[in-house]
């Protein structure tokens, strides 16, 4: 999976990309709002299958999957108002989530092509749940001593509100790179060819 199977025209899933993730926290005399651009997370390959439900009649297969680890990297930019003090930073974010449980579901339905009947996903439903996580920033407040390090401690104790953040890009992403790959694969062959 991590290279994809190029006989199948299935894409590779590493590095996995995400879109823009947006933060805003707290009232207007305590803010602090983040992006974070341009992340690669490795890992999600090394996906194991923990349990799996089929249901043929109906076409769906419910997974039960874990993600053991997942590094991610990509680039920052935050702004913390806290009254009249306002502090800047912008470099490199990275981190690492372990042990991420993930509930995939995957419902079909049979297509026609040709005189073939094939077998088409509709869009995935990914949902997880947290494991561990550790999360560090570059140049916080243009690499000050005290505030960068105290900053980044603050940030993984309360890591959850992060991750509330990027849990849906994370899940969105994962759902529809998995029906891709899926679909690729199954429009190779015929129902009765997957499921003689």
């Amino acid at each position: 999976m991590s290279a994809g199977i190029p006989e199948l025209n299935v894409p590779g899933i590493e590095p996995l990309s995400l879109g823009q993730i947006a933060l805003a926290r707290g009232p207007q005399g305590a803010k602090l709002t983040a992006v974070v651009n341009d992340v690669k997370v490795r890992g999600p390959s090394n996906f194991i299958i923990q349990e799996l439900k089929s249901d043929l009649d109906k076409n769906r297969f419910d997974f039960k999957l874990l993600l053991p680890k997942l590094d991610f990297a990509g680039k920052y930019k935050m702004d913390i108002q806290v009254l009249l003090l306002r502090l800047q930073g912008r470099g490199n974010i990275t981190g690492t989530f372990r042990d991420y449980a993930c509930n995939v579901t995957m419902r079909g339905h049979k297509q026609k092509i040709g005189e073939d009947e094939h077998l088409q996903f509709d869009p995935f439903k990914v949902k997880l749940r947290v494991g561990q996580s550790s999360i560090y920033l570059t140049n916080l407040f243009d690499g000050d001593p005290v505030l960068g390090p105290a900053t980044n401690r603050v940030i993984n104790e309360n890591s959850q509100v992060f991750l509330q953040e990027i849990s849906p890009v994370l899940e969105k992403s994962l759902a529809d790179l998995f029906t891709e790959m899926a679909n690729k694969i199954t429009s190779k062959f015929t129902y009765k060819e997957l499921f003689p």
